[in-house]
Parts: C-alpha cells; structure tokens; sequence
C-alpha cells in the first residue's frame, strides 16, 4: 500500500524503451522514485539497453520500478488519481491546469499518482474516467503534443513546486 501523501508515476501500454528511461530521470531530479509501468511493450523494459542509456543516472529508479499486468495494481494505495491528455474530454473528470490543480491537492496529503497513456494511442477513456482530474500541460494551440518524458517531466516538476520545491 502507498504510504500518505506519496507520489507514484504509471506508464500505461510504453511502447519505446527509451521512453521508460527518460521517465525514470525526470522522475528523480524531481525527486521521486515510485515507478509502476502497466503491460509495457517489452517485458525487460527495465533491462534493456535504451531505457539505461535514457534514465543516465537513475537506474536506482528503474531497479525499484514495478512491472504489473493492470491498472488496478498500479492503483494499489492511491488516494487521488490525475490523467493526462493533450486535449480536454466531452465526459469524465474535469480538466484542468497542472499548476492550478496542484495549488488546491498539495496541502491535502493524499497519495497521488499520475496516469500517462501510451505514446501511440494515448489513454482508454475508461483510465480516464477513473481518475479525478484530467490534466492538460498548457501548450502552443497550434501545436501541443509532448514526448512522454517531457510530459513526465514537466508534471514533475510542476507537483515539487507545489509540494514547496527544492532550494536553488
């Protein structure tokens, strides 16, 4: 069970090794180390070369990430689930901005994950429509689609500075 107030960050369907790496660094310089990929294409993913060269110094993330078969066992523990997504949904959770959200949630304490698609399919609506919030990283209308380690790290990012962030 995830202890109160954690963070967890799942990977749903990563088709790119490279990509499970580049989550694996953003995740830590933010300083967060709960990893939980969902039927990954590859089931060494954490082993494979790509995704080490990637992660450039946080194999200690990726030695502690966990490969499950469901979203219900990546759930295990969470108390407030927020999706990702490019563009808003007509149906399901609201959406809203990372920072605006991220305001209201931290103080509150809850055991938070976030939910990121597959790179080439992105997410089933039925993952959305389980989580409470829908993000979306507010981007350049014209164009607005992120690598998912960008994605990963800019989430990251946004949720330390919200949690009081690190000194410069």
């Amino acid at each position: 069970m995830q202890p109160r107030g954690s963070t967890r960050f799942i990977l749903i369907n990563t088709s790119h090794a490279g990509n499970v790496g580049a989550a694996a660094r953003a995740m830590k310089v933010m300083g967060f180390d709960d990893l939980v990929l969902v039927a990954p294409r590859w089931d060494n993913v954490l082993r494979r070369e790509e995704t080490i060269q990637r992660a450039s110094g946080a194999l200690d993330v990726l030695h502690n990430a966990r490969i499950v078969a469901t979203l219900d066992e990546a759930l295990d523990g969470v108390t407030h689930l927020c999706a990702t997504a490019m563009t808003p949904r007509d149906f399901g959770p609201p959406t809203r901005a990372p920072r605006e959200h991220f305001a209201a949630l931290a103080p509150q304490g809850h055991s938070v994950a976030f939910l990121f698609g597959s790179e080439r399919f992105g997410m089933a609506n039925d993952d959305v429509y389980r989580c409470h919030t829908c993000l979306s990283i507010p981007t350049n209308p014209a164009f607005g689609s992120l690598n998912l380690g960008a994605a990963i790290q800019v989430i990251a990012y946004e949720w330390r500075q919200a949690l009081g962030g690190f000194a410069v």
